[in-house]
Order: C-alpha cells, then sequence, then structure tokens
C-alpha cells in the first residue's frame, strides 16, 4: 500500500477528518502529545506507518485482555429445605451469601464496629456477618449474668462473666466461622461468619438477593448454620448481570451439643425468673 493510498484509508476508514489538515497554522493549538504522533504519522513511510499501526494494535489488544473482569450484578433466591419441606421464614434471617473474587480485593474493617447482644437469653443476631479485623461489642440487657465465649481454633476467647448493662468487647483478626456460647446457658448459641471478601450480603424472608458491583470470575457462597456450605462459580453473563437459584438442606440440630469452656457437661439449666 503506497503512502498515498495508507492516507486516504485513514482518511474515509479509520478518521472522521484528514489528519494532515491538524496541522494547518489556522487550527487550534493540538496537545503536545497528539502534535507529535501527527508529525510522527506525516514524517513516516508506509512500511514504518503499517509497523506502528501494528504494533498500535497488539497495544490496544493486551491492554484490554489485561483488564480486571467488569463488575457485575449478582441477584438470587435461596430456598431452605427440612426433611424435603419448606422452613419457616425466620430461617431465612440466618443465610448469608459471599462472594471470593478470583483476585483477592482489599477488605476493611467495619468502620463502626458490629454488636451481638445477649437478649432474654439469646445472642441477637443469631448470624453476625463482619469482616477480617471487625471488633464486636457483646453487650448483655438481661438483669442475669451472662459469659459469652468460643473455642473455636485461630478465634478462641473467654468474655468471663458480667451482668446486665454491661457490655464487652473482642476484635476477629482471623477470617472463618466462629460459634459463640455462653457458659451459663446451654441453649443460646450464635454465629460470626468473618469474611476476608467484601462482597456479602444476606436474604430476605423470601430468600431473595442481590450482590452488586462484584467481580465476574469469583465463586460464590451460600451458608446457613444447620446445612453445609453451597459453593459454585459465579458465571457471569456478558451483560454483567446473572441470576441463579439455591437450595439448602438444613439437617442439623438448631441447637448443637457441645460442652462448656472448661470442656465439661452442662449443669441443668437453672429458671432465671425474669
Amino acid at each position: 500500500m503506497g503512502w498515498k493510498r495508507c492516507t486516504a484509508y485513514l482518511h474515509t476508514a479509520v478518521l472522521p477528518f484528514d489528519i494532515t489538515q491538524l496541522m494547518r497554522n489556522d487550527q487550534p493549538a493540538l496537545p503536545s502529545g497528539v502534535r507529535n504522533f501527527v508529525e510522527l504519522i506525516n514524517s513516516a513511510q508506509a512500511e514504518d506507518f503499517m509497523r506502528l499501526c501494528a504494533r498500535l494494535i497488539a497495544f490496544c489488544a493486551a491492554s484490554f485482555f489485561a483488564l480486571p473482569a467488569y463488575p457485575a450484578t449478582y441477584s438470587g433466591k435461596v430456598s431452605l429445605i427440612e426433611n424435603g419441606k419448606p422452613v419457616a421464614a425466620e430461617e431465612y434471617a440466618d443465610v448469608i451469601v459471599y462472594v471470593v473474587p478470583k483476585t483477592p480485593a482489599p477488605v476493611t474493617p467495619l468502620r463502626d464496629g458490629a454488636e451481638m447482644r445477649m437478649e432474654k437469653k439469646f445472642f441477637v443476631p443469631r448470624v453476625l456477618v463482619v469482616t477480617q479485623g471487625t471488633e464486636v461489642r457483646f453487650p448483655n440487657f438481661d438483669p442475669i449474668l451472662h459469659n459469652a465465649f468460643s473455642t473455636t481454633t485461630n478465634n478462641s476467647f473467654d468474655l468471663q462473666l458480667y451482668g446486665g448493662g454491661e457490655a464487652r468487647t473482642y476484635k476477629f483478626d482471623r477470617p472463618g466461622l466462629v460459634r459463640m456460647y455462653c457458659n451459663v446457658h446451654h441453649d443460646m448459641v450464635g454465629y460470626i461468619v468473618v469474611l476476608n471478601t467484601p462482597y456479602y450480603t444476606t436474604v430476605t424472608p423470601a430468600g431473595e438477593f442481590s450482590l452488586k458491583d462484584v467481580p465476574a470470575d469469583g465463586e460464590i457462597y451460600l451458608w446457613h448454620p444447620r446445612g453445609d456450605v453451597l459453593k459454585q462459580p459465579l458465571g457471569m453473563a456478558q451483560d454483567g448481570a446473572a441470576t441463579g437459584e439455591f437450595k439448602l438442606d438444613l439437617t442439623q440440630r438448631r441447637i448443637p451439643k457441645h460442652m462448656n469452656k472448661e470442656g465439661r457437661s452442662y449443669r441443668r439449666s437453672r429458671n432465671d425468673a425474669y
């Protein structure tokens, strides 16, 4: 291809104007980078120009394919089943959904911390989700003593006994599932899920959820304390959106068998009148 034919091709097929006109004195001043590029094109021989175009195309292609996966929205619905039948709507409050991207994303502790109350001899909420490094507050709303503790590997702690109106805190530096108990009341059971990903959510009483701005190249996890973890690839569509339906079988007891903080059986529950 001769120089004139190459210039004509640029004019008709690539650029909406004649680049040679950009250098006229009566045209507005160009940024130095653009002017240098135009001068290079005007001074290049046909072979040099074609090599320049080839390098430019290769650079653009490499840059495009090096871009991270485009943020997407993932919507879905979870169905909880026990003994082949749907469960009560309140069970959905304990479902968590999170995405682990192929390329790790920055994770910061929750700025205002989090709270798990001890109220009417329950941990409230029963399931709490926090990011790694978050400090959790455990206020006692009951007029009796409680002793929150955990024997979970890498996240074990003991807040000792304290009464109503008091609160204690613990910082969760390691990711994982933390099982919470009270050393006084056997039936007080809670769960804190410490995540090293910023992409997580809970579900509605109907089991619906939506995660926005998630990477398209990760895996989605669904979990309920009475079932196993469900994991699968996100499978995003090219338009950056996807939906999914999931089923979790609840096979475990609501109050699992466990020992007190000394590794001994609990005494028979006393009747705390209040």
